[in-house]
């Protein structure tokens, strides 16, 4: 697991402490928080991530990686995020249902639908959490 802080500075952003491992497709920054910044990814989801990005072909758009505390706590969402082991892909139409497929042959277990409403808004989650017996059963889909 790595952690690190992306702090606005002029107009870029300066990135301290342990960065994430070097590959093609994501940065640390459009995977931290997007409220503070703070960078905290499992680097065997991010492996995950890269094997669907690979197999999809195409550039994958992140609207939503890790999310701190008081993020979840102000959007009033679920904790996956704050796991550092789920994204929300903007995805839709037939592009939705091959990144569903890739993503659940390449492990992810958890996949939220959000396919209503316009375009732009679309997408679709993903998290390779594990099963917890009696409070969360995986694989798993559901929708928004």
């Amino acid at each position: 697991m790595s952690y690190i802080s992306i702090s606005p500075l002029c107009a870029g952003f300066f990135i301290s402490g342990n960065l994430m491992f070097n590959n093609d497709y994501f940065t640390g920054l459009e995977l931290a928080c997007q409220c503070c910044g703070k960078y905290h990814f499992e680097d065997e989801t991010l492996r995950r991530l890269i094997r669907v990005r690979e197999r999809l072909g195409k550039p994958m758009i992140i609207s939503s990686g890790y999310r701190c505390p008081a993020h979840n706590k102000r959007i009033n969402a679920t904790m996956t995020h704050a796991t550092g082991q789920a994204v929300d892909v903007s995805v839709a139409a037939s592009g939705a249902h091959k990144l569903m497929k890739i993503a659940l042959e390449e492990g992810f277990t958890g996949i939220g639908v959000k396919q209503k409403g316009p375009i732009k808004r679309r997408f679709i989650h993903l998290d390779d959490l594990d099963s917890i017996p009696g409070e969360r059963a995986r694989p798993t889909v559901w929708s928004y």
